[in-house]
């Protein structure tokens, strides 16, 4: 099942509004088996929408925009030339809904009537929350459906109308593979990514790279089949590397485990300043496993609080090997905190150090990383959340990183 999706308005195109509604849709319709094709925009011209409603290869067309009482409101009108729709009548309910909507306004509610009127054999979609109905046309290869622009209506209509109407004529179900350390180069070089069902591709998201394992069939058991078997192919390319086949962050997996060994943990981080520890209190259950954090950003602050000594700092510089382990030994004698996760860099310079101490186990890892400060910040944070994963599970040794 291919399908287009086609916002409409001028005022997209001149950037004065952000089209959200085509993402919400794709997003949605990978669950009900159908594929989009291809997502366009078109401005409120008549003959160049219509041009992009003529292809015909289409098996749904999702189209948002313009259906409102003004002459430039003509989704409705260019989808009924194309399907070829003459015999049009005036939906009493949708009229109704519009006198009530505007009080008996006679002037506002003759305005408006354009709303109301479908070909004969549509199915009316009903908008609650505005003045514009949507509907379905269908041609003899395609089905319109038609939404409204604002946002809050489209994606009431699109849960509480659209989706009863969808025939699931197939299924599609995709499964997104955190991974740990790798690159998208490095990560994709170590997968084949060349069948096409299931279809396996790496992208680089803020939070560190993914593999999203997608499967398509005519029925349930099909896909979850071959779904199995781009996750087993997965796991034998990657295997340590894989943090998660679950719809979970990173920092949720690290909460799971310690909650289950009953264990806390504490961060004590410089350049970073309380970004690990940001990261793991914005997940639900954070309470039971996070102990303290320190933002020890001035080296009065690593000696104060950690007892880093002047001396190191001196001998080895502030950002070395040697402060750093000292700032994970003075937070576990601080805190007792079973993991300890620590951060000393030069954020500007992308030189940094990312510690963890597991249970007498100490890894420290220099990194330097390119980018701006904030984006060392933040490969510098998952770093910590990885290593602190990998070594709690003991995989560490596995790992060439």
């Amino acid at each position: 099942m291919q399908a287009l999706i086609c916002s409409v308005g001028t005022e997209i195109l001149l950037g004065n509004i952000v089209d959200t509604n085509s993402q919400y849709i794709a997003s949605h319709l990978k669950d009900m088996g159908i594929n989009v094709y291809k997502m366009v925009t078109v401005g409120d011209n008549f003959k160049r929408l219509e041009k992009v409603l003529k292809e015909d290869f289409y098996d749904y067309v999702f189209i948002t925009g313009g259906l409102g009482p003004t002459e430039d409101d003509i989704t409705k009108e260019v989808v009924m030339k194309v399907a070829n729709k003459n015999k049009l009548l005036v939906d009493k309910d949708s009229l109704r809904a519009l006198e009530e909507y505007f009080s008996k306004d006679d002037k506002a509610i003759d305005i408006n009537k354009k709303q109301a009127i479908f070909p004969e054999d549509a199915i009316i979609l009903k908008n609650p929350k505005g003045t514009a109905p949507g509907c379905i046309i269908e041609s003899d290869k395609t089905k319109f459906v038609l939404l409204p622009g604002p946002p809050h209506e489209m994606t009431y209509m699109f849960d509480k109308e659209v989706a009863k109407h969808i025939m699931k004529d197939s299924f599609i179900k995709s499964v997104t593979v955190k991974t740990a350390f790798l690159g998208e180069w490095d990560m994709a070089s170590r997968v084949d990514l060349s069948g096409e069902n299931p279809t396996i591709s790496p992208y680089a998201t803020d939070n560190g790279c993914i593999l999203r394992i997608t499967a398509s069939g005519k029925s349930e058991a099909e896909v979850d089949k071959l779904l199995a078997r781009g996750i087993n192919d997965v796991k034998e390319s990657l295997g340590d590397y894989i943090i998660t086949f679950e719809d979970k962050r990173k920092e949720e997996v690290l909460i799971d485990i310690l909650r289950e060994r009953k264990e806390f943990v504490a961060t004590a981080e410089s350049f970073t300043g309380g970004l690990i520890a940001s990261s793991i209190i914005d997940i639900d259950g954070a309470s039971d496993v996070i102990k303290e954090s320190y933002v020890t950003y001035a080296n009065s602050s690593k000696h104060d609080l950690l007892n880093v000594s002047y001396e190191t700092i001196e001998k080895y510089d502030v950002v070395s090997k040697e402060v750093l382990k000292e700032m994970l030994d003075g937070l576990y004698k601080k805190t007792k905190a079973e993991l300890t996760i620590a951060t000393t860099g030069y954020a500007h310079l992308g030189k940094v150090f990312v510690g963890v101490l597991y249970k007498g186990e100490y890894i420290p890892k220099e990194y330097n990383f390119k980018g701006d400060r904030n984006r060392v910040r933040l490969r510098a944070k998952n770093r910590a959340i990885d290593l602190a994963i990998t070594l709690m599970r003991g995989k560490y040794d596995n790992i060439n990183i």
